[in-house]
């Protein structure tokens, strides 16, 4: 059976951290900031991560940087973009606070429809976010708001466990040692919930995901990146699963654009391949650990 061919997607993603207002928002920031970008780099290349500490998160930089990834993220790629920080909406107009001028909800969303791939997830945990999602959301692009509506305005949670959930096996309900952006919003979404449940107090905001493909694209890799491994044939192994992990998720993409006749036989074929792998993994370890 002729199948299309795949092609590899690379992640290319922008992580931008707002301005906190006091020290208890700096600190719970930080924290989101480092393990999202920790979490993006053990599925793509450190390169691919680009940064926005708050000092240097000007209107101007963010844009200019967007701008330039549109001539190197190709059709066939992935992109994210990370809001963490405060929001404000004034029942007209969204924005994301950050030194100098605010980033507008219109200025993200040109940035994000100029770019050239259609898979793209939009993440935004700030507060009011959710007056976003006419302005971000359609039927190709992952977008995970941390509000209902602009109306919630107040600090939000949700990011704190988003951000969890990338290290969190707890939350690779697959249990394929990745978490997608499925998994990562159901995760942050039940202990947002459980947080006002076991205070007694009303929800302040109630997150919210769009898009049709959020259970395939996958935002970290539990475990890191690639370990070091002295005995070289499972180190072998172990690439050849990542390998394959990452062609697996790319297959998942693409499912939409084949005939599923042939996603099922590709996916199945890679799927026996992956199981294979796994028990060479396992032999190997008892191997090496019975001759310790």
């Amino acid at each position: 059976m002729l199948l299309p061919a795949l092609t590899f997607a690379e992640l290319h993603a922008v992580v931008v951290e707002g301005l906190p207002g006091d020290q208890v928002y700096a600190e719970q920031f930080d924290r989101q900031v480092t393990a999202i970008s920790m979490a993006l780099r053990s599925v793509t290349e450190r390169e691919r991560v680009r940064v926005f500490r708050s000092d240097e998160a000007s209107r101007d930089a963010v844009l200019g940087h967007l701008k330039s990834l549109q001539s190197e993220v190709r059709s066939s790629d992935q992109f994210a973009l990370f809001l963490i920080g405060h929001g404000s909406y004034d029942d007209v107009e969204y924005k994301f606070n950050i030194p100098g001028p605010d980033l507008t909800g219109e200025d993200i969303a040109a940035s994000l429809d100029e770019m050239r791939t259609a898979d793209q997830v939009f993440v935004n945990t700030s507060s009011s976010s959710g007056a976003m999602v006419d302005l971000v959301a359609n039927e190709d692009r992952i977008v995970v708001l941390a509000t209902r509506s602009g109306a919630e305005r107040h600090a939000t949670r949700f990011g704190d466990y988003f951000a969890i959930a990338l290290g969190d096996p707890g939350a690779d309900v697959d249990k394929n040692q990745r978490i997608s952006v499925k998994e990562a919003f159901d995760f942050a979404e039940r202990q947002v919930s459980d947080h006002f449940e076991r205070n007694d107090q009303m929800a302040t905001e109630h997150a919210r995901l769009e898009g049709q493909s959020a259970d395939r694209m996958a935002l970290a890799r539990l475990g890191g990146t690639l370990p070091n491994v002295v005995d070289t044939a499972l180190g072998e192994l172990i690439a050849d699963r990542d390998t394959l992990n990452a062609e697996i998720d790319t297959l998942r993409l693409g499912r939409d654009d084949m005939p599923q006749a042939d996603y099922q036989s590709a996916l199945l074929e890679k799927m026996l391949e992956l199981a294979r792998v796994e028990d060479a993994i396992e032999a190997r370890q008892e191997e090496l650990g019975a001759n310790e």
